[in-house]
């Protein structure tokens, strides 16, 4: 094989999947106002809106007045309907064929806690006690990297149900699976028997021990965004008798879906320089490797790179370079597939372009970034590949530690700075790897602990650990950080890391290496996934297990929440758009639902002249 391969994938080996509905036509303004059943308006309600026959979903929040407006949307029917937790959800069908008001009437239910996302059943799980405290930290950090907490506590079990669902747990991997030969998750065995008392205290068939303290509903800022949902149809290799998820979290009261049956794979998405969605499927299919869906008409289009064993590769990461082309990183389906590398997406013609580096050195495996000199870096199983898109060249950095007493490096999220310089992190081990661009060697950095949870540790636990090396990366320690993905501020000297066990960003200076911990709003029920950096400085991050977005203001140390339409979206990335004269635009994939979000601001001003046009 040749250190290089390129291949260029014809559009012959994609296939269109149109959604039946256009977004082009006339166009109206959709207002109303939201009640309570006792008449009073409700603030920072969910509002959505989906065209009949459509796949794309647009959401607004109500105001402190309890009113909502639409931005301009094509005439025709829509279904329409609001949701706050606590409430039954109010459903109506609107023809809009000029500027239209309907307003909705919620009532309050009792049945109302499969609603919840994840954070709020964290939140409520006991931990007023020494012994409680280490039980909720463990489910935290053990029972939440696979899946968000809404999924298991949303069910009651007793203890004996609990121990078989911790006995299931605790054998199989991050995507549900068991793997012969895996050592098991040796933290939840330990504490199985403990974990199942507790949980069956918490969410068993008698009275519950939980106790729900509700954030408070969207206001100022994050009740004035839009969001625009895209159904991504299921894989048309499945043989599904469905080509859409039926229960996709649009209906809070259903509760968090199952990710299985047709509904993994969405995992990253960025988008092009025309708004438009391009995505990675992550598990293996028989028809796509990445796809692209129309952010006018929720066309969707798949492209399928070819496995020996008729599969399509795989593909984990994706980024949108300054020049507007699109990387990923491919994979192959199976242990003995072919040799994979970076694909650069020309998104007019829709072309790829395929990356292979020498057999000497290591394949790409997950995360993607680019550095201010025009280098695109991405992950190896053990350590970083720094490619030059103009001479088509790979250089290798490998991490310092590949292998210690807790295991080897699972090497996960990257980002490189404006200086040429790659970083990487190994989330087992709480490491984060420099790349140095100008001297080609590698400089490691270890995060603190978390402190507050090594002074609950027993006599007995600090014993266990002493020992214990964890079988993977969503088995940590109870102190572990788990930094998994990162960004860089590329007008500054700044890299933040998002640390999802930790529940904090470490801000590190790329000049100084120095390290600060800046914890999110509630670190115990708040988990960032990825960070990116937006013009201004702020840092955004999915919240993956919440169902919300954040942002950081560096310059006001201020953290902004913006809640997410569904629930059980398990979002894995978060990725920006800004162009000049056009809103900020932020895609965020829905790796449990098999949907994709747009989110966008909306000033004061623009509201106001929303309710001037609806009058």
């Amino acid at each position: 094989m040749t250190p290089l391969r390129r291949l260029c994938l014809a559009a012959a080996l994609t296939a269109g999947l149109a959604a039946p509905y256009s977004a082009f036509g006339a166009e109206a303004l959709l207002s109303g106002t939201i009640k309570s059943a006792s008449g009073q308006a409700m603030g920072g309600v969910t509002v959505s809106a989906k065209a009949i026959g459509s796949t794309i979903t647009t959401t607004v929040f109500t105001d402190t007045a309890g009113e909502y407006y639409f931005p301009p949307l094509a005439a025709g029917d829509y279904a329409v309907w609001a949701q706050a937790l606590t409430f039954a959800g109010a459903k109506a069908d609107v023809s809009l064929a000029a500027n239209r008001r309907h307003d909705l009437t919620l009532a309050a239910t009792a049945d109302w806690l499969r609603q919840l996302p994840g954070d709020e059943w964290l939140n409520a799980l006991p931990g007023a006690t020494q012994d409680d405290r280490r039980m909720k930290n463990i489910i935290r950090k053990n029972c939440t990297g696979c899946h968000t907490a809404s999924y298991p506590l949303q069910h009651r079990f007793d203890e004996d149900g609990w121990f078989a669902v911790l006995n299931l747990m605790k054998q199989v991997n991050v995507l549900g699976v068991h793997v012969p030969g895996r050592a098991v998750n040796g933290t939840i065995e330990t504490h199985q028997r403990e974990l199942a008392a507790y949980l069956a205290r918490a969410r068993g068939p008698g009275e519950t021990s939980m106790k729900f303290n509700l954030r408070p509903r969207p206001s100022g800022e994050a009740a004035r965004v839009v969001f625009r949902e895209y159904d991504v149809p299921v894989d048309p290799g499945e043989g599904l008798p469905y080509q859409y998820l039926p229960h996709n979290g649009s209906d809070w009261s259903l509760g968090t879906p199952s990710g299985m049956n047709g509904a993994n794979g969405v995992h990253d998405a960025e988008l092009d320089l025309d708004g438009n969605i391009w995505w990675t499927q992550a598990h293996p299919t028989k028809t796509t490797t990445v796809a692209r869906t129309d952010a006018k008409t929720g066309e969707t289009r798949i492209f399928a790179m070819r496995e020996p064993n008729g599969y399509a590769s795989n593909a984990h990461g994706i980024i949108r370079a300054p020049d507007g082309h699109l990387w990923f990183n491919s994979r192959p389906s199976a242990p003995k597939g072919s040799r994979q590398g970076l694909v650069r997406i020309d998104p007019k013609s829709q072309t790829l372009t395929q990356y292979v580096p020498p057999e000497s050195m290591s394949v790409t495996a997950g995360s993607l970034d680019f550095d201010g000199k025009g280098q695109i870096w991405v992950t190896t199983p053990d350590g970083g590949l720094r490619f030059d898109p103009v001479l088509e060249k790979f250089r290798e950095f490998k991490s310092v530690t590949y292998k210690s007493e807790a295991g080897t490096i699972a090497v996960y999220g990257i980002a490189a700075d404006r200086d040429g310089n790659g970083w990487w992190a190994g989330m087992n081990l709480d490491l984060i790897n420099k790349g140095d661009s100008a001297t080609g060697k590698t400089l490691e950095l270890k995060l603190p602990p978390d402190r507050k949870e090594l002074d609950f540790l027993t006599a007995e636990e600090k014993n266990f650990y002493a020992t214990f090396a964890p079988p993977d990366f969503n088995t940590p320690y109870p102190w572990a950080q788990g930094p998994r993905r990162m960004g860089t501020d590329k007008a500054a000297d700044v890299l933040w890391v998002a640390n999802s066990f930790g529940g904090n960003y470490a801000r590190i200076d790329t000049k100084t290496s120095e390290v600060r911990l800046i914890d999110l709003p509630n670190p115990e029920t708040q988990q960032p996934y990825h960070v990116a950096v937006d013009t201004h400085h702020g840092a955004w991050t999915n919240l993956w297990s919440t169902d919300q977005v954040a942002r950081y203001d560096p310059g006001a140390g201020k953290w902004t929440l913006f809640d997410l339409p569904s629930r059980g979206t398990e979002t894995r990335y978060i990725s920006i758009l800004e162009k000049p004269g056009e809103p900020m635009r932020i895609a965020i994939p829905y790796s449990r639902l098999r949907k994709i979000a747009v989110m966008s601001p909306r000033g004061e001003d623009e509201i106001a002249a929303l309710k001037a046009a609806a009058r």
